[in-house]
């Protein structure tokens, strides 16, 4: 597929690092000539230096073949400008980045109209929505619907006491009568791999474990990785995303803000009235001792400065037992996460990217990608008179780098695979991929 990416920046990037790595034809406008050519020299794409809101510009990145424009610039106005056109030059789909409320809002309804944008993203809103996950799932550092809800995957550190220590996951899966879950990924020592039966688990290992919904409980307990009630919440930094996670929670839990700019925190104490304001610098280690961040239940740090998050939130962990969850925008500060004890981290892109990816994909319901590895979770409908249409799991001889995980039946229900299911056209199946291996993915499900 022919792809365009219009802004190279946390999004952008991230996009046509995972489009490139499934050998899509990508290319990414970008006006900056320095950036355009540090992605064209790291990534196996295409770079056109210009603005994506100028028809030359588009023509020379050939957007009238192109199955998907996306927009993702920090620019509202560029990228809406860039859908309108993209349409009339041909493409056949556009994603439009779309961050202000009032633009997001009714009032931007009519525009949002003439624009004929297939999809709009909100980076900001997307990651709140997934901060509000983790914490609604005590004990997962990752959480990620599937299914419309019925399945989800979470991500865990596998615990010292965990019964399923030293045992292969061949003995975990045939000690049960029920099939609960499928772990998807294993990462040890940094190493990410799509683990088979003959693999034993270790304390430490982060697993990501496929389940039914209302099952993640159990899945956590096996693992040793249950967190306990959230009852106070400190946030860090009063922006979009830290202000949208403080409402939620505020219906639910006492939560504490802290914002740095006097004139936010004034902005803030007047609309959130069940959250405390605090006007003061995250980085400010008596500030968050004043705030008892060690007898809290969860640290969420959410700023616009990456090492601010990183350093507050290593503060915390080094206090208490609070659950932490740092907000990143660049990736060079990832290794430092678990380093530093942090719990969690999530970043802009990676919801944002999940959202194009499901829209450009056309019969993927659902993806999942992650920050620290290029293992994904996809969710494919099995086309009529494809090879998977009346074929059983153990038959499909599905590449070692793909992994079937559940499958979803025409009457709403679903259930962890084994080797002898049998699936149907109409179906959804939910796996675990390398992006290397999904045009084989496609060819078996797809019609």
């Amino acid at each position: 597929m022919h792809v365009i990416i219009v802004g190279a920046g946390e999004v952008g990037w991230y996009l046509a690092q995972r489009l490139g790595a499934e050998h899509h034809d990508v290319v990414v406008i970008e006006q900056d000539e320095v950036i355009a050519r540090a992605l064209g020299d790291e990534l196996d794409v295409q770079t056109v230096v210009g603005s994506g809101t100028h028809p030359s510009v588009l023509r020379a990145a050939r957007v009238e073949r192109a199955d998907l424009v996306a927009g993702v610039t920090q620019d509202d106005e560029a990228n809406l400008i860039s859908s309108a056109i993209s349409k009339q030059l041909g493409a056949k789909q556009t994603v439009v980045r779309l961050q202000t409320d009032e633009l997001r809002g009714p009032d931007g309804q009519h525009l949002r109209e003439l624009v004929n944008a297939d999809l709009i993203i909100d980076p900001d809103l997307d990651t709140a929505e997934e901060i509000l996950r983790l914490v609604s799932v005590s004990g997962a550092d990752e959480v990620y619907p599937m299914a419309d809800g019925n399945l989800v995957v979470l991500g865990a550190v596998v615990g010292p006491d965990s019964a399923m220590v030293g045992r292969t996951l061949a003995d975990v899966g045939d000690s049960t009568d029920e099939w609960r879950f499928l772990f998807g990924s294993v990462t040890r020592h940094g190493e990410t791999i799509i683990p088979r039966g003959d693999l034993a688990l270790e304390p430490g290992d982060h697993v990501r474990v496929l389940c039914n919904a209302s099952r993640q409980q159990d899945a956590l307990e096996a693992l040793d990785a249950v967190g306990k009630r959230v009852r106070r919440v400190l946030v860090l930094g009063g922006g979009s995303v830290g202000s949208r996670v403080a409402e939620r929670l505020s219906t639910t839990a006492d939560v504490t803000l802290v914002e740095r700019d006097s004139l936010r925190a004034e902005a803030l104490a007047a609309r959130l009235r069940r959250v405390t304001i605090v006007h003061g610098d995250i980085t400010d280690t008596n500030l968050l001792t004043e705030e008892s961040v060690a007898t809290t239940d969860v640290v969420i740090a959410a700023t616009g400065e990456d090492t601010a998050n990183v350093l507050a939130c290593a503060f915390a962990a080094a206090e208490g037992d609070a659950f932490t969850v740092a907000v990143l925008h660049r990736l060079a500060l990832l290794p430092l996460v678990r380093q530093f004890g942090i719990d969690a981290a999530l970043s802009p892109r990676t919801a944002s990217a999940n959202a194009v990816l499901q829209a450009l994909r056309g019969g993927t319901a659902s993806v999942a990608t992650f920050l620290d590895s290029d293992v994904e979770v996809d969710e494919f409908v099995i086309g009529a008179g494809s090879p998977g249409d009346g074929a059983r799991v153990a038959d499909l001889h599905l590449p070692r780098a793909v992994l079937l995980g559940a499958v979803v039946r025409s009457d709403g229900t679903s259930e962890i695979v084994r080797g002898h299911t049998e699936l149907h056209a109409g179906e959804h199946v939910v796996l675990f991929a390398r992006p290397t291996a999904l045009a084989e993915v496609r060819r078996v499900f797809g019609s």
